[in-house]
């Protein structure tokens, strides 16, 4: 069963609808977040388990979120990432399922999953935006992902595959959000992307 939203906080909610990601609790223990890969059950992005904190004992959220180790270049480059792997925090648990699926959504990465899904669905389109110039050069001239041209003038063009990899980049990375909305430095404004085909 989906978790209802009056079980999570305004701000746990509104998040995770602009991630386009959905909480479940098969029981009473356990919550588990999914993305949207467009198989029937969704694609398992991280979950928290209600069990006794290793210090104090009682009841706590232990957070397991889905992570690709920094030098897994083939998260970037088409398919699964090679590497990716489930990882337990391990400092004792939340008192609130609200805090674990904070983690998950700061830490969890799922952008290859969706990437897959554009490849092998044969879908092809663009996006630009634009940005401070100095944003757009340092964007565009990164190595990995492929896909982002520098058009000039601080605009950027990203291909599909590239909007679909940062749509599951962690929070506390520069990712997209359902609205299109480019969140490259935390401390600035969201960048539009505008679909161009």
């Amino acid at each position: 069963m989906d978790v209802a939203e009056h079980q999570l906080d305004p701000g746990s909610a509104q998040r995770l609808k602009l991630r386009d990601l959905v909480v479940r609790q098969p029981d009473r223990k356990t919550v588990r977040v999914f993305a949207d890969d467009g198989s029937r059950d969704g694609f398992l992005v991280g979950w928290a388990e209600l069990a006794p904190h290793p210090f104090h004992g009682r009841p706590a959220w232990q957070t397991v979120y889905r992570s690709v180790p920094g030098d897994d270049y083939s998260y970037w480059r088409g398919g699964t990432a090679r590497r990716a792997h489930y990882t337990a925090m391990d400092y004792g648990g939340s008192d609130e399922i609200r805090l674990a699926i904070d983690e998950i959504l700061t830490l969890a990465r799922w952008g290859d999953v969706l990437a897959d899904r554009e490849t092998r669905a044969g879908r092809t389109g663009t996006y630009t935006a634009t940005m401070d110039p100095v944003q757009a050069e340092w964007l565009a001239g990164l190595d990995e992902p492929k896909g982002i041209t520098h058009l000039g003038g601080g605009r950027v063009r990203l291909t599909n595959v590239v909007v679909a990899l940062f749509r599951g980049s962690p929070e506390s990375q520069p990712h997209v959000d359902v609205n299109d909305l480019f969140h490259l430095d935390p401390m600035d404004s969201p960048i539009q992307l505008i679909r161009e085909r």
